[in-house]
């Protein structure tokens, strides 16, 4: 890489959100690298992935629904439980695309299901679909970014320099590009982030061949305190699930914490005589495991998402637990709000080049205010919202009894509307050329939900 050019964007991490910012850029025409540490830009984790309507939409503008539709199997039932298995609740989530729900009075046509996948597949077919690969670098290590006046500077391991004007850090929930911005925001305050990702809950994730008796489509959760499960069905019946643990302490995020296979099993063995749905415990599930892992759930808002040429998108930016399958759509919205203000600065600085000469300090930070502000809200009621989830799935505060007794009196509707909200609210890529017709059929649905709010006739 010695001897490369300026690039437009210069992009630290190669998971799901880098990915995703590249291909956009790429679309584009603008210029960008990306430098991923491992090797393997699509690694078997054993972890799995929801995906939404909203994360799904801009998948669909950047070329890639087809693909993903090969994995879509849509969850029509969700089943909640206590740990005794008394069943408290099961709502309808989606049996179609498009489903008649009374209490809204109109047809559900947000034209994407709601599913689980392997991560590794997703990883696959966002690196497959990116066409210039010479612009994506694997086994590159970035040791250090810095943002000057002039322009961005990126550091590889082997001591070659990539200049840009903006850094995207990507890099994830220990991200370099988040350390850098922390430290140039509060290096003159004397004091330390707000939200600093420590975390007091645990995670055994993993994904077990198929059940017989459940189907696909399925999910389930099961409430109690110290230790609860969440499960998913997707295509081809396999079974995608996490055991949730309450540590009963803090682990700081500078000192993370190694879990041995022992700690695993423990959990593991709390949890196996939960009946997840009528005839089946999670024991039966764990047992034909094909992969499981425990690490911390760190989850948590950076103060700052950007300074000087640098920002931050991802688990970099907005970390959140699984509860709720948000982290990665609202990844994908980061990207592509980021790639909406550079395209107006691009369109406003350039006479229309989408390949321009550096761009000044100033015009970068005002791009970049403009992303933190509209980005930083929202995530933030993401992690809240899912932080929330996880605490009443471990039956932690005072309100935890009041809000069981809700769970259980809540209709299909009540359930489906919450959900609604947070969707129609998302962000996508704007004043765009690429995609099916199902995105124009989101944001005509998007509106009609909008003016019911509103007490429009429809």
């Amino acid at each position: 890489m010695a001897g490369q050019t300026h690039v437009t964007v210069g992009i630290v991490g190669g998971g799901p959100a880098g990915l995703t910012l590249a291909r956009m850029l790429e679309l584009c025409g603008i210029s960008y690298t990306l430098l991923e540490a491992y090797s393997d830009f699509a690694p078997n984790s054993g972890a799995s992935l929801g995906l939404n309507y909203s994360g799904l939409r801009i998948l669909d503008q950047i070329g890639f629904i087809e693909e993903f539709d090969k994995y879509e199997t849509p969850h029509r039932w969700w089943e909640h439980r206590d740990s005794q298995g008394h069943l408290q609740a099961s709502f309808a989530i989606q049996s179609e695309y498009r489903a008649r729900i009374v209490t809204l009075s109109f047809e559900i046509s947000f034209g994407y299901n709601l599913f689980f996948m392997e991560r590794q597949k997703v990883l696959e077919i966002l690196y497959d679909g990116i066409e210039d690969k010479s612009r994506l670098h694997p086994s590159t290590r970035v040791v250090a970014v810095r943002s000057s006046e002039k322009n961005a500077i990126i550091v590889i391991e082997n001591g070659d320099e990539i200049s840009c004007d903006f850094i995207a850090g990507a890099d994830g929930v220990r991200s370099i590009v988040r350390h850098e911005i922390e430290s140039r925001s509060f290096r003159d305050e004397r004091r330390f982030p707000a939200f600093d990702y420590s975390t007091r809950w645990s995670c055994v994730y993993g994904i077990s061949s198929p059940m017989a008796g459940i189907g696909p489509g399925r999910a389930f959760t099961v409430y109690s305190q110290d230790a609860s499960v969440m499960v998913f069905t997707g295509r081809d019946d396999a079974c995608y699930w996490f055991i949730f643990g309450d540590l009963k302490r803090a682990i700081d995020y500078n000192s993370p914490e190694e879990f041995t296979e022992t700690d695993k099993m423990e959990i593991a063995a709390k949890v196996a005589d939960y009946i997840v749905t009528d005839g089946l415990r999670f024991g039966d599930i764990f047992v034909q495991r094909r992969t499981a892992i425990m690490m911390a759930l760190e989850e948590g808002v950076a103060d700052s998402f950007f300074s000087g040429r640098m920002f931050i998108l991802g688990d970099a930016a907005h970390k959140m637990v699984p509860q709720g399958g948000w982290g990665v759509n609202q990844a994908f919205e980061s990207a592509a709000v980021f790639i909406n203000y550079l395209r107006s600065l691009l369109a406003n600085t350039t006479n229309g080049s989408i390949t321009p000469p550096k761009i000044s300090l100033s015009d970068v930070e005002a791009c970049l205010q403009k992303y933190a502000t509209r980005r930083q809200e929202r995530a933030a009621a993401m992690v809240r919202m899912a932080s929330d989830l996880c605490r009443f799935q471990l039956k932690v505060g005072a309100d935890s009894k009041e809000r069981w007794d809700a769970l259980g009196k809540m209709s299909n509707g009540m359930n489906l509307k919450m959900l609604l909200k947070i969707f129609m609210q998302a962000d996508k890529l704007e004043d765009w050329h690429f995609g099916s017709e199902r995105v124009a059929r989101y944001a005509e649905f998007a509106e009609k939900l909008r003016r019911k709010e509103a007490g429009a006739n429809i």
